[in-house]
């Protein structure tokens, strides 16, 4: 998101407001894209605006949540000064957990200098958006793997597949193989215009006992921090390994 989002809301200090504010926050947070958190944010709802509901001094509650940068923060103010007071009950005492509840779910919490309004924070990771690419193979003709590379757009991909392919006709101690077969695929402008029109495409390629085929297709890629991204949403490729030839 490339900007703060935020709703604030006033209202009076009936204990049925506990519940409302609590389904707006759930629901506020699916239209952030950051539902992830919501039964925690629920939860800390919950308590602080049942704390303002019951100790509140001010005849209406104040109420807000909002999200930036990872991160959503709920506030009260209910116009009573001072700090709550964070207890720990023995196990037969029916309430006075809200604020420890707090203390425990929230990544921080504090009130304004005044004490009137209370705050609390939740980190919440960025939203991980898919990447449209391409999963690129080389394979011999028995189905083995030679090759494979995740690339991000057709003309990468169709690059990627001619170097490939002369390392193939290298391999082969057949390199003018390679320069053939490039002429014989027509400038790979079919490959590329599938590839551009969303499509997957398999180009089978025949030098004397050699047989190998080059295949492209869409996939999604996953972003992951400080690593490389995964090939696509629904499995994993095998490990690359050095080619071994027939």
């Amino acid at each position: 998101m490339d900007q703060p989002v935020r709703f604030v809301v006033s209202c009076d200090r009936a204990p049925q407001r506990v519940r409302q504010l609590r389904r707006i926050t759930a629901a506020h947070l699916r239209l952030w894209s950051v539902s992830s958190c919501a039964d925690t944010a629920k939860l800390l709802v919950s308590e602080l605006v049942t704390n303002a509901v019951r100790y509140g001094e001010a005849e209406d509650i104040c109420f807000s949540v909002s999200y930036w940068k990872g991160e959503v923060r709920i506030e009260v103010g209910d116009g009573a000064p001072g700090r709550p007071e964070v207890r720990k009950p023995s196990a037969d005492e029916e309430s006075g957990r809200g604020m420890l509840i707090v203390e425990a779910l929230a990544e921080d919490w504090g009130t304004s200098p005044d004490g009137t309004r209370t705050w609390c924070t939740i980190a919440v990771p960025e939203p991980v958006v898919p990447v449209a690419g391409f999963w690129c193979e080389w394979r011999q003709r028995d189905g083995k793997t030679l090759a494979v590379a995740p690339m991000p757009t057709p003309d990468r991909a169709i690059r990627w597949a001619r170097i490939q392919m002369r390392v193939i006709a290298s391999a082969i101690e057949a390199p003018l193989v390679g320069h053939v077969w490039d002429w014989l695929s027509d400038g790979w402008r079919e490959p590329t215009r599938a590839l551009k029109d969303g499509e997957e495409f398999t180009l089978p390629l025949t030098a004397g006992p050699y047989a190998f085929v080059w295949h492209a297709r869409p996939v999604r890629f996953v972003p992951l921090v400080g690593g490389s991204p995964l090939p696509h949403l629904t499995e994993e490729p095998e490990a690359e390994e050095e080619p071994e030839w027939d």
